[in-house]
C-alpha cells in the first residue's frame, strides 16, 4: 500500500512543480516568439492594406522579430536634420526603421530605412526596370527594392526637408509573385506615413493604403 501511494504522489508533485514554473504538460516552450505583421516596428503595418502586404512578403501567420530596428534613432536624426541649415549638408545614410526576420529560423525578410534626401532623383520613374506609383514626390518599386520620396514640413524653427523611405527585400526571401511590387511600395509608404506622423510632418502627399500606379 505504501509503494502504491508513493507512486501516486510523485506525478502530483511533478504537476505542481510544472504549474509553479508556468509550464503545462506537453509544452516545450512558453508563449510563441516574435510578433504578428500588424504589431512589428510600432505597428506601422497595422492598417489592413499594409498588414496584408507584409503577410504576402513574409508569409501568412509568420511571426516576426525586429531586433535590429532603431525607430527612435530614426526620429531623433530626422528631427536634427530638419533643424540643420541646408548649406554644407552631406548625404545621410539610411537608418534602420524596421529590419525584420522570421522568428525561430532568423531568416531575413526585409529592411526599411529612412534618411534625409538632398534632392529627389530626376528620371527615376521613367526607368524600364521600375514601376512608378502616385504617392509623395517620387515612388518606385522593382524586384527587390522600393522607395518613397516625400516632403516633410515640420514646425518652426525647423525647415522643409525631403525624406526617403527605402525598402529592400532580402535575397533569401522568395516571395516573388504577381503583385510583389505593389506590396513592397505599400510597406514603404506605410513606413513613410508612420514616421511622418511621428515627426508632425505636413504637406507629405503620401497616399493611404496601397498607392495607385502612376500614369505613364
Amino acid at each position: 500500500m505504501r509503494l502504491t501511494a508513493h507512486r501516486i504522489l510523485l506525478p502530483a508533485a511533478a504537476v505542481l512543480a510544472m504549474a509553479a514554473a508556468g509550464c503545462t504538460p506537453g509544452s516545450d516552450d512558453a508563449a510563441p516568439r516574435g510578433q504578428t505583421a500588424s504589431e512589428v516596428c510600432g505597428g506601422f503595418a497595422q492598417e489592413p492594406a499594409a498588414a496584408s502586404a507584409l503577410e504576402a512578403v513574409a508569409g501568412k501567420d509568420v511571426r516576426l522579430t525586429a531586433d535590429r530596428s532603431e525607430p527612435d534613432r530614426v526620429l531623433a536624426e530626422l528631427r536634427k536634420a530638419a533643424r540643420t541649415p541646408q548649406s554644407g549638408k552631406q548625404r545621410m545614410e539610411g537608418i534602420p526603421f524596421c529590419t525584420l526576420e522570421a522568428a525561430g529560423d532568423e531568416k531575413n525578410v526585409l529592411s526599411i530605412t529612412l534618411r534625409e534626401a538632398l534632392a529627389v532623383p530626376a528620371g527615376e520613374a521613367a526607368k524600364a526596370s521600375v514601376t512608378a506609383y502616385s504617392t509623395g514626390r517620387l515612388a518606385t518599386s522593382s524586384d527587390l527594392f522600393a522607395s518613397v520620396y516625400f516632403t516633410c514640413r515640420t514646425p518652426a524653427p525647423a525647415h522643409e526637408i525631403v525624406l526617403d523611405a527605402e525598402l529592400e527585400r532580402a535575397d533569401e526571401n522568395e516571395a516573388d509573385h504577381a503583385g510583389i511590387r505593389d506590396e513592397q511600395i505599400t510597406l514603404a509608404n506605410a513606413a513613410a506615413r508612420h514616421v511622418a506622423a511621428e515627426l508632425g510632418c505636413t504637406g507629405t502627399g503620401l497616399a493611404e493604403g496601397t498607392p495607385a500606379k502612376a500614369r505613364s
